[in-house]
């Protein structure tokens, strides 16, 4: 678990906490605020989450345009062999990342229609 997946489980338990205690009170309009928020706070760490998969994604572009410069510059057979190695690794890289990507963007659709 990462550092951002860490404090939106954290803030998810306290929100979860309260829910329990507006329960227990029988409180319904608070209950109806804290899912609420649920909802709202769970969409915007999702962007971040995505967010975060895009500038994967980007990062591996640039590295991929770094490389693919250096294999037609490069005259070493060797150099060359290595060069495409990497590439073929980065490309394998980004294959990852966009589907990381699309799943997200599948539970986000899922989750966002849940919460209304």
């Amino acid at each position: 678990m990462n550092r951002i997946q860490k404090i939106i489980s954290e803030r998810n338990d306290d929100y979860l906490d309260l829910l329990n205690y507006a329960i227990q009170l029988g409180d319904l309009e608070w209950q109806e605020q804290i899912l609420e928020s649920l909802c709202h706070w769970n969409t915007s760490s999702e962007w971040a989450i995505m967010e975060n998969l895009w500038r994967e994604f980007d990062r591996i572009n640039y590295k991929l345009m770094q490389v693919y410069e250096d294999i037609r510059q490069s005259t070493d057979e060797l150099s060359k062999k290595q060069l495409l190695q990497q590439w073929w690794e980065l490309k394998l890289q980004r294959i990852h990342v966009s589907r990381q990507i699309q799943s997200e963007a599948t539970e986000q659709d899922s989750r966002e229609q849940s919460c209304h």
